[in-house]
């Protein structure tokens, strides 16, 4: 069985994760715009992002410490 990665969000965070995910979805599909994430989204999903990263064994940006590189940064 594959290692499992597992990330633990509070409700405001995975608000914040499933919405950007659907509006990306929606994006995708039928070209609606991706709606500006507020400061409190921003960092939220920052955090995700980062320690997503980091269960991942990928290195971060900024200078983190040496890893598998992600396949795409945007």
């Amino acid at each position: 069985m594959p290692k499992e990665v597992v990330l633990r969000l509070d409700r405001p965070t995975a608000t914040s994760l499933a919405d950007l995910i659907y509006n990306i979805g929606e994006h995708q599909a039928a070209g609606m715009p991706i709606a500006q994430l507020s400061s409190d989204d921003s960092e939220r999903l920052g955090r995700v992002l980062y320690d997503l990263w980091r269960a991942l064994g990928v290195s971060l940006p900024y200078g983190d410490a040496p890893g598998k590189e992600p396949r795409r940064r945007i």
